[in-house]
């Protein structure tokens, strides 16, 4: 097998085997849930190492490989660690690009759900905008129309259900500013990071294609979403798949809601004080660096405090829910997100705001499951509740 053709054959010998990636600041989530070497940078690139020099069959070296890379949460923590610098994430990238006829079960039929539908769920193309039964006249008016701003919703938030309530706040605030952004959500399809994720290169710049000919159609020139693995995967990967940049500017809806709130056109009530913990997504956070506009909103909301834990920003704890492990590892996606809870619930927090729908979903699952009193919702559903004042009732009912 030649490991040589890989355009990170060289950094499997730059590695230094020095154990930051594993155990250091921002420690490996999985090897604190698991303790299995594989699972680290280290041992993912020591075993590509003797693969590549022959010191380990093809089948026990793909084996290993495959169990470690599929079973990493994709958290960046690894590369913000690595002290001689390797793009670790890049190289478990191009590393599954190596194990694709031996994927797990639950990512196989993932991707033949995203052939088939366009969507990792494997549901109808027409289903979704099911989301929007709550603001429909708004959605209406929007749909598939030109303007200069654009939403892209995601899978995620448009399939899942408790992660609805982003995109439906997030256009009754737009509305509520008196302000018009063009939804083609009939038209969008998967921002391709789950086939990124495993590996499949060529079918997620088959979903970039489209998504950008849909988006250039409409005229936009800002497009703001609400899912930190789209914002990496429009900012980061899109530019490398098409090999050009992209036309129009991508912001998180966090940067567009706090714009209208500067100019005046979204009006906040005051509350009863609220303390809530904002999470740090990694594909926003380390991933692209964007921790600063999350707090900024905050700091504008009346009444709300921001309790930061004792593992923030670069160092923040992962949710356990990326990197495909939610669906193939649920086990271990469960016990990273009760390490986050138990911080959450030592310090107090009350609210846990996210900016990542599938941070959400693996954290609200686990509070629920926990009988926590913390509720977890998108960051747009604090503003828009305090927008028309209602979030006593929030805290009281739900």
């Amino acid at each position: 097998m030649n490991l040589k053709k890989l355009s990170y054959y060289e950094e499997f010998f730059i590695c230094a085997y020095c154990a930051y990636c594993v155990n250091n600041n921002a420690a490996c989530p999985t090897f604190l849930s698991v303790r299995h070497e594989i699972v680290t940078g280290r041992g993912k690139m020591i075993t590509a190492r003797n693969l590549a020099q022959g010191l380990i069959s093809k089948d026990e070296g793909l084996d290993a490989l495959t169990e470690g890379l599929f079973q990493c949460t994709f958290c960046g923590a690894c590369d913000q660690e690595c002290i001689v610098d390797i793009p670790l994430t890049e190289v478990y990238t191009e590393l599954k690009g190596l194990v694709q006829d031996r994927l797990p079960e639950s990512t196989e039929k993932m991707f033949q759900n995203l052939d088939k539908t366009h969507n990792y769920m494997g549901l109808d193309q027409e289903d979704r905008n099911l989301w929007n039964f709550d603001v429909e006249d708004i959605y209406e008016d929007w749909v598939n129309k030109p303007a200069e701003v654009g939403y892209f919703i995601g899978c995620v938030a448009s399939y899942s259900g408790r992660a609805a309530g982003s995109p439906v706040a997030i256009l009754k605030l737009v509305s509520n500013a008196n302000e018009k952004i063009s939804i083609f959500s009939p038209n969008e399809y998967c921002c391709g990071n789950p086939f990124l994720l495993g590996g499949n290169l060529e079918k997620a710049k088959d979903l970039a294609k489209h998504n950008v000919k849909v988006i250039e159609k409409l005229g936009i020139k800002t497009l703001f979403v609400s899912c930190a693995g789209c914002y990496r995967v429009f900012t980061k990967e899109y530019p490398k798949l098409l090999g050009k940049e992209l036309s129009f500017k991508v912001i998180t809806h966090m940067e567009y809601i706090l714009k209208l709130i500067k100019e005046e056109k979204l009006k906040l009530l005051s509350s009863t004080p609220i303390k809530v913990t904002y999470k740090d997504p990694c594909e926003l956070g380390r991933h692209c660096g964007e921790y600063d506009t999350a707090r900024e909103l905050i700091n504008v909301l009346p009444g709300v405090e921001n309790l930061e834990l004792p593992d923030t920003r670069e160092n923040a704890l992962c949710c356990g829910g990326g990197g495909l492990v939610k669906a193939n590892y649920p086990a271990i996606a469960q016990d990273i997100a009760l390490k986050l809870i138990q911080q959450m619930e030592e310090r107090g927090t009350e609210l846990c705001l996210n900016a990542c729908p599938s941070c959400l979903l693996n954290i609200d699952q686990f509070l629920r499951e926990q009988h926590s009193s913390i509720l977890a919702i998108d960051i747009a559903q604090l503003v828009q509740r305090l927008s028309q004042n209602y979030l006593n009732s929030l805290i009281n009912n739900e």
